[in-house]
């Protein structure tokens, strides 16, 4: 699956938030396949995720700071997610983090 949409309404949601302050849909997390330079000099493609908020009412938080909707922003290894006024945080690592 290269999308997961996170949301209160589980009929549609991959991962669902209860918070009454989140949104039905209230973001998406999608995986894109994208061209980067490496320190030698040399193109190189590589999947990273991205998170957008869908227009929600109390928005969404990467590292305590709310994103615009409607934009994708490129999210990094030990980044914290939080959905509208909950105060559940989800941190993005990868199989190889160390906590």
């Amino acid at each position: 699956m290269s999308s997961y949409l996170f949301g209160r309404e589980r009929k549609v949601a991959d991962i669902p938030i209860d918070h009454p302050s989140c949104s039905k849909q209230h973001a998406v997390l999608q995986y894109r396949l994208v061209e980067k330079e490496q320190p030698d000099g040399m193109m190189s493609k590589q999947v990273r995720p991205y998170l957008m908020d869908l227009g929600s009412t109390n928005g969404t938080f990467i590292n305590e700071n709310r994103i615009e909707p409607s934009r994708y922003y490129e999210l990094f290894e030990k980044d914290t997610i939080k959905f509208g006024n909950s105060s559940r945080e989800y941190v993005l690592l990868h199989e190889n983090s160390k906590e």
